[in-house]
């Protein structure tokens, strides 16, 4: 028979605004199915800082999506009452959260202080969350919760889950030492754009390049710092295609006088949330991806523009460094504006040659890390070393 996982999350396919960390956790149902059962507890929203509910799906019922059961409802009624309903209901050998302060995170973690749910091992996945670049975005209020969330236990007796060895150190450096880290990358798919093919890329002339930029756009994901950067480049024709859900009205409204006061040769385009296939589809129609992100986890767009052939154009703020050892793009630092703006302009003079050269070095490094076994068995031995402490119990 097989053992059950329960998953905590904001967001839940087919929701548009969930992310990288959405994705994560659908990589792990797909890919462990034929071992786990898994139950899938999840806000039914669109994006954060948003209403809408996700359409075509029901709330407050489980239901069948891919290979999991979820459970889509208003993340704040996750009162005691509800949560021993849903552990009832699904009666889970293991627990997996993925994030510190995500409002399902809390509530399951106060109703376990109450007594509930002890036994049942708990695996939590911060999701970059404890990062010092992450954790100076809003510092007061989150430092301030983890204070009390450290004084009240919360936490106490999770196995943490870090997608890196940056990630682990930033657990331990937030929670002590002692704390039980394992270290297994965030999954992608086994295959992305299985039929990609180069000739599906755009003509790379030099003198024009197109851009795309894939993420919420919220201050964190640094948007405006390309903006400023593209001001003073009045040669050449440049396409920038921005994509992902609006969570931050102001910041974007700072981005939008950015992008009104840019040259003539450029043209910024904005196209909301899409869903996984479309953004995948730009991607492909496009030459290079970037974000100047100030903090990030695993990044799971990264792999998703490599695997299109987009070579990217990042922050040292990531775990990605193999990206330039591939020649697959360009990891700069932020302090560097001169060399951000360098770049941009190399990427614009490229030809169709050495863009071929570079685009097929973007693929292979997806193709290699989809190979990769290691990936996959990390998280399976920790799947399997929480189900065998609670066997223990």
């Amino acid at each position: 028979m097989k053992k059950r996982v329960l998953i905590f999350c904001d967001f839940y396919l087919p929701s548009l605004g969930g992310g990288g960390g959405m994705f994560a956790v659908a990589n792990i149902v797909e890919r462990f199915a034929d071992r786990f059962d898994f139950y899938v507890v999840a806000g039914n929203r669109n994006a954060r800082q948003s209403s809408e509910r996700i359409a075509g799906v029901t709330e407050n019922e489980w239901e069948n999506i891919g290979s999991a059961k979820v459970f889509f409802t208003l993340t704040t009624s996750l009162n005691s009452t509800k949560l021993l309903r849903l552990f009832d209901e699904s009666r889970p050998d293991v627990v997996f959260l993925n994030s510190v302060f995500s409002t399902p995170t809390i509530r399951f973690l106060r109703a376990r202080k109450t007594g509930n749910f002890l036994g049942v091992p708990v695996i939590i996945a911060p999701c970059g969350e404890l990062m010092p670049e992450a954790l100076a975005i809003k510092s007061w209020k989150k430092r301030t919760f983890l204070i009390y969330a450290r004084g009240a236990g919360l936490y106490r007796g999770l196995i943490w889950r870090a997608s890196f060895e940056s990630e682990r150190k930033s657990i331990k450096a937030v929670f002590g030492e002692k704390v039980e880290v394992r270290i297994a990358a965030d999954l992608t798919p086994k295959t992305i754009l299985p039929d990609f093919d180069a000739s599906l890329k755009p003509e790379k002339r030099p003198g024009h390049s197109k851009f795309v930029f894939l993420a919420r756009v919220v201050r964190n994901k640094n948007l405006h710092f390309f903006l400023e950067r593209l001001r003073d480049i009045h040669e050449g024709k440049i396409e920038v295609e921005l994509i992902g859900p609006i969570e931050d009205k102001q910041y974007w409204d700072e981005c939008l006088r950015l992008i009104g006061k840019l040259p003539a040769n450029i043209r910024v385009t904005s196209i909301g949330a899409v869903n996984n296939a479309e953004a995948l589809r730009r991607l492909t129609n496009a030459h290079f991806f970037v974000l100047p992100t100030l903090t990030e986890n695993f990044g799971f767009v990264f792999i998703e523009a490599l695997a299109a052939g987009c070579p990217l154009l990042i922050s040292e703020r990531t775990d990605w460094g193999r990206v330039e050892d591939a020649e697959a793009g360009w990891i700069l630092r932020l302090e560097n504006r001169d060399a951000w703006r360098e770049r941009i302009v190399q990427c614009i003079s490229l030809d169709q040659h050495e863009y071929n050269n570079i685009s097929a070095a973007a693929r292979k490094l997806a193709l290699n890390w989809f190979n990769e076994p290691g990936h996959e068995a990390a998280t399976a031995e920790l799947l399997e070393e929480a189900v065998g402490s609670s066997e223990r119990q």
